[in-house]
């Protein structure tokens, strides 16, 4: 066998094992020193088409149900789209800011305001959605929404252009421009016969008890793209402070939602503790907010975060009920995502252990009858969503178990362990190399070496 040919292999073969040993653990992170702030945090991954927002109505570009569109917005800033709806769909226009990890917002000053205005200038639906914690740049997202209900107003259930206006707040400490992510969604409408009816009352019953036992990696995504999916049970993660991850529960008509996030009790941290730590908020399909949680503090101690919400019915759009009740409207995919405030590297040498503790409660019942793919428009679930979310990975990172209570220890083993065995084998490649520079000399001279034979074959040809 060539010699070089050898030696090439053998090289891309250490590279390989090299990335193997060296590639993230599950969460995407490696075990690192100490973090400045929100230093190495990922920020929010949009998606979509670019698009730019005009300053006024005229000429507003137009937004199109089923795709992702890109801007950015600058503090004081409106930016203006156009979308085209019929008179008998709902529509949910939601608009996602994301400043950058470690920005310096400012708690009720950042914020971000959603319109919808009909083609005869009435507000059809608006959201005003403010950074709650001073200091913790994160994900704000909310929608406007057209309802094509009987009792909304009337100019908001005529056909034409309707203008989506998504203004930035004036008081912004941040001078940058923040990212923003647009979404047009369109319900079908729903064919005669029982909606169902909001079950009144049943938002104020206990939440379920949480799960317990053996978690799975469940890495979080870094936008509502890319969420991952989860189902009922218990789930670790790791998160770098000033980040927030995103993941997906599928809830069905009937089925409500309880999600708590945890950080664990740390082993190194000193110093005075962190007031907004850690918080979670939950979006429905149309990526409407419908529930959040109030930061909670750590101070080196085991922290939680705590929400639930609403059964899933029809009926909630139209409830004489708190915002966060009308938004459990349709069944589907809905987000959790949680942030974890930068400050909390003063606790946490490089990502900080994750529990979340998931619980879809309640037997799927039967929804209305849409006239029309409500699915293919983002709403409501199939067999195959279920299984995906409850489907625990054979392959991958995904793939482990951790005990309850254990994953903060086990990471940092495998980490060194990952950088022992690239250690070795670099110093293997290194051995590799001198071997090779030693034997060219007797490739060169076509000479074969003690006890091998040349390989038959067409002889070299002439110089």
């Amino acid at each position: 066998m060539n010699d070089r040919s050898t030696v090439r292999t053998g090289l891309a073969a250490v590279a390989a094992l090299c990335a193997v040993a060296t590639a993230p653990w599950p969460a995407g992170q490696a075990w690192a020193a100490p973090a400045d702030g929100a230093a190495g945090a990922r920020p929010y991954r949009t998606q979509g088409t670019s698009v730019e927002g005009t300053s006024d109505a005229q000429g507003a570009p137009p937004l199109k149900p089923g795709f992702g569109y890109v801007d950015s917005i600058a503090a004081g800033q409106k930016r203006h789209y156009e979308v085209r709806l019929d008179a008998t769909s709902s529509a949910y226009v939601s608009a996602v800011a994301a400043p950058r990890p470690g920005a310096g917002v400012a708690s009720y000053r950042d914020g971000l305001k959603v319109t919808l205005e009909s083609p005869d200038g009435a507000t059809c639906g608006s959201s005003d959605r403010k950074i709650e914690a001073n200091g913790v740049a994160y994900p704000l997202a909310d929608y406007a929404a057209r309802l094509a209900e009987p009792g909304s107003v009337a100019s908001c259930r005529k056909a034409g252009r309707y203008v989506v206006t998504v203004e930035r707040g004036t008081g912004s400490q941040d001078p940058a421009r923040w990212p923003l992510e647009l979404r047009l969604m369109v319900e079908p409408p729903v064919k005669g016969g029982d909606r169902g009816q909001a079950p009144e009352g049943s938002w104020r019953t206990p939440a379920p008890e949480p799960p317990e036992g053996q978690a799975r990696w469940r890495q979080g995504g870094r936008g509502f793209n890319d969420a991952r999916p989860l189902s009922t049970g218990v789930w670790a993660d790791q998160i770098k402070p000033g980040e927030t991850h995103f993941y997906r529960v599928p809830v069905d008509w009937g089925q409500r939602l309880n999600a708590i996030a945890e950080l664990p009790a740390s082993k190194t941290g000193e110093g005075a503790g962190v007031n907004d730590a850690l918080g979670m908020r939950a979006f429905n399909p149309a990526r409407g907010l419908t529930r959040k949680t109030s930061f909670a503090g750590y101070d080196g101690r085991k922290a939680r975060a705590e929400l639930d919400t609403a059964p899933v019915a029809y009926g909630n759009r139209t409830a004489r009920a708190e915002y966060s009740v009308r938004t459990m409207s349709f069944s589907g995919w809905y987000y959790l995502a949680v942030t974890v405030n930068p400050e909390v590297t003063r606790f946490f040498k490089g990502a900080v252990p994750l529990t979340l503790r998931v619980r879809v409660s309640g037997d799927p019942a039967a929804g209305p009858t849409y006239d029309g793919d409500a699915v293919r428009a983002g709403f409501g679930l199939t067999d195959a969503d279920k299984r995906e979310a409850a489907r625990a990975p054979a392959t991958g990172d995904d793939a482990m178990a951790v005990p309850a209570g254990r994953s903060e220890d086990r990471l940092r083993l495998v980490a060194y362990a990952s950088y022992a065995a690239g250690a070795l084998l670099l110093i293997g490649l290194g051995g590799w190399t001198l071997v090779a520079r030693r034997r060219a000399p007797v490739a060169a001279a076509g000479t074969p070496g003690p006890g091998r034979h040349r390989r038959p074959g067409p002889p070299p040809p002439a110089r």
